[in-house]
C-alpha cells in the first residue's frame, strides 16, 4: 500500500502543482505554496496513520547521508525553537511559504522515498509529462506564444511556473534530470531518442530564457557528467552524444532567434549570445569528431587512460575555478548580478547586526523580510533601495539561510548536500546515482544567485530520496 501512495503523491506533485494557478501570476507563489503543504501534509499524515511500521524500513540509517539529513533537520528545529516570529517561521511568509512546516514535509518524504523500491520506467514517464509540457510553455512565451491565457501575464513571468528565477530553478531539477535519464539510456535506443527530444526542449527553454544562472545549471550538470564518464570509453561515447545534444539545443536556439528574434520579449543576455554564430554547430561538429576518435581507438584496442583524463579534468577545473573567482572578484559590485551585489551587501550588514546567538542560529525560516524591516539602519536603505518593494531573501540561498538559520544551518546544509553529492558519486554502477546526482550540483549552484522555492526544492528532496533508495546498499 505504501508504494501506490508515495506513487500518487509523486504524480500530483509532479503534474498538478507545477500547472496550479489560482488567479494567474497574481499571488502565484502563495497559492502554489499553499497547494504543496495542503497535499504534502495530507499524504504525510494517511503515510503515518497507515504505514506506520512499515514507513521507515529500507532506510540506510548507518549511512553518512542519513546522519547529514538528521544533522539539517536539527539545526532547522533549532532556528524555528528560537526564532523570532513562531507563525512565520511554522508556516513560512505569504506568498512563498518557505517555512518550518515546508522543511520538515520536503525532509520526511525524502526519508520516506530513500527507503521505498524504485518505480517502473512508466511511472517514470508520466512524471515527466508535465516538465515537458512546461518547456513547451516556456519556449513559445518566449516568443510571443500563449497557448493558454494567463492573468497578469507579462515577460518577468514564464510558463505556469512564475516568475524567472521560479522558472530556472524548476529547470534545474527536471532539465538535468532529462540529461541524466538519457545519458544513461542506450545509445540510439528508442528510448534514448524519446528522452533526447524531452532535453533538447528543456535545454531550449533554459537557453531562451534570459536568466544567465540557467548558465550555472547547464555547467554545473554537464561538467559532472563529464567527471562521471571519464572511467571508461563507453561512458565517454556516451558523453560525446550528450555534448552533441547541447550543440544541437543552441543551434536551434540559434535558429529561433534569426527567423523569429524581432518577437523575442527578453533582452539580450549571455546565453543567447552563447548559441549565436552558429556556435551550437561548431559544439556538435566537436563532438562527433570525439565519438569517432573514440570508437577509431575501440577499434585498434587503444588503452583507455580514464585516471589521467580526470586528472587533467581537475587540474583544468582548478584553474577555471581561480579564474572565475579573480573575475567576480575584479568585477563585483553593486550592479553585480542584475543588482545582486547590492543585495547581497546589504544581506552581509544584516547578519553582521545579529546578536551572537542570532548568528549562530538564525532569526527563523522565512524570517528574512522580519528582521531586515525591524532594524531601523537596514529598514532604511533597503526602503531608499527598493521603494514600493519588499526584500523577502538575499538573493543566494546560502546567504538567505545564514541570516535565517544561522551558522548552524549552513554547515549543517553544506554538509548534507556533500554527504549525499558523495553518496552518489561513490556508486557507480546505479545509473539512478548518476541521474539524481545532476540534480543536486545543478540546483546548488543555480541557488547561489537564486532562492528556495516550492516549485523547485521539493523535486530536489525527492530526487535525493529517490537516489538515495537506487545505492543506499553502497552509501556506507
Amino acid at each position: 500500500m505504501r508504494k501506490y501512495i508515495t506513487w500518487g503523491y509523486l504524480i500530483i506533485i509532479c503534474t498538478i502543482l507545477p500547472l496550479y494557478m489560482k488567479d494567474g501570476y497574481y499571488m502565484l507563489g502563495e497559492s502554489k505554496g499553499l497547494l504543496y503543504l495542503g497535499v504534502s501534509a495530507a499524504f504525510a499524515l494517511v503515510l503515518v496513520l497507515f504505514e506506520r511500521k512499515k514507513l521507515l524500513s529500507g532506510i540506510d540509517k548507518e549511512s553518512f547521508a542519513f546522519f547529514g539529513l538528521m544533522a539539517f533537520l536539527f539545526s532547522n528545529i533549532i532556528s524555528f525553537v528560537f526564532s523570532i516570529n513562531k507563525s512565520v517561521s511554522f508556516f513560512g511568509l505569504e506568498g512563498w511559504r518557505g517555512g518550518f512546516l515546508t522543511v520538515i514535509l520536503m525532509l520526511f518524504f525524502t526519508l520516506v522515498f530513500s527507503g521505498q523500491e524504485l518505480f517502473s520506467k512508466y511511472i517514470t514517464a508520466a512524471l515527466l509529462l508535465t516538465p515537458a509540457f512546461e518547456f513547451v510553455l516556456g519556449i513559445l512565451g518566449r516568443f510571443r506564444i500563449y497557448p493558454i491565457a494567463i492573468a497578469h501575464q507579462n515577460n518577468s513571468f514564464v510558463a505556469t511556473i512564475g516568475n524567472i528565477n521560479w522558472f530556472v530553478g524548476f529547470l534545474s531539477v527536471f532539465v538535468s534530470l532529462g540529461i541524466g535519464l538519457c545519458y544513461t539510456e542506450k545509445l540510439f535506443s528508442k528510448e534514448f531518442f524519446l528522452l533526447a527530444i524531452y532535453e533538447i526542449l528543456g535545454l531550449v527553454a533554459l537557453l531562451t530564457q534570459g536568466s544567465e544562472s540557467g548558465a550555472l545549471v547547464i555547467i554545473g550538470a554537464f561538467l559532472l557528467l563529464l567527471f562521471r564518464s571519464l572511467g571508461s570509453r563507453k561512458s565517454f561515447l556516451k558523453m560525446s552524444a550528450q555534448l552533441f545534444i547541447l550543440g544541437l539545443s543552441m543551434e536551434i536556439v540559434d535558429i529561433l532567434m534569426l527567423a523569429f528574434g524581432s518577437l523575442y520579449n527578453y533582452q539580450d543576455n549571455l546565453l543567447v549570445q552563447a548559441c549565436s554564430g552558429f556556435k551550437g554547430l561548431i559544439l556538435m561538429a566537436s563532438a562527433f569528431f570525439l565519438y569517432r576518435l573514440s570508437r577509431l581507438f575501440e577499434e585498434i584496442s587503444g588503452k583507455w587512460r580514464g585516471k589521467l583524463f580526470t586528472e587533467v579534468l581537475l587540474f583544468a577545473l582548478g584553474l577555471g575555478a581561480a579564474y572565475a573567482i579573480y573575475k567576480l572578484r575584479s568585477s563585483f559590485g553593486y550592479g553585480f548580478g542584475n543588482g545582486r551585489g547590492l543585495i547581497w551587501s546589504i544581506s552581509v550588514d544584516m547578519f553582521h547586526t545579529l546578536s551572537p546567538w542570532r548568528k549562530l542560529v538564525g532569526v527563523g525560516q522565512d524570517g528574512f523580510c522580519s528582521y531586515a524591516y525591524s532594524v531601523p539602519e537596514i529598514a532604511d536603505s533597503l526602503l531608499n533601495t527598493f521603494p514600493g518593494n519588499k526584500l523577502t531573501n538575499a538573493h543566494c540561498e546560502l546567504l538567505t539561510m545564514l541570516i535565517e538559520r544561522g551558522l548552524l544551518g549552513v554547515v549543517t546544509y553544506l554538509f548534507f548536500m556533500g554527504t549525499i553529492l558523495c553518496a552518489f558519486i561513490k556508486n557507480k554502477k546505479e545509473r539512478a546515482a548518476t541521474i539524481c546526482a545532476l540534480p543536486v550540483i545543478a540546483y546548488f549552484l543555480n541557488s547561489l544567485v537564486s532562492f528556495s522555492t516550492v516549485t523547485s526544492t521539493p523535486y530536489l528532496m525527492l530526487a535525493i530520496g529517490i537516489g538515495l533508495s537506487s545505492c543506499r546498499s553502497e552509501i556506507s
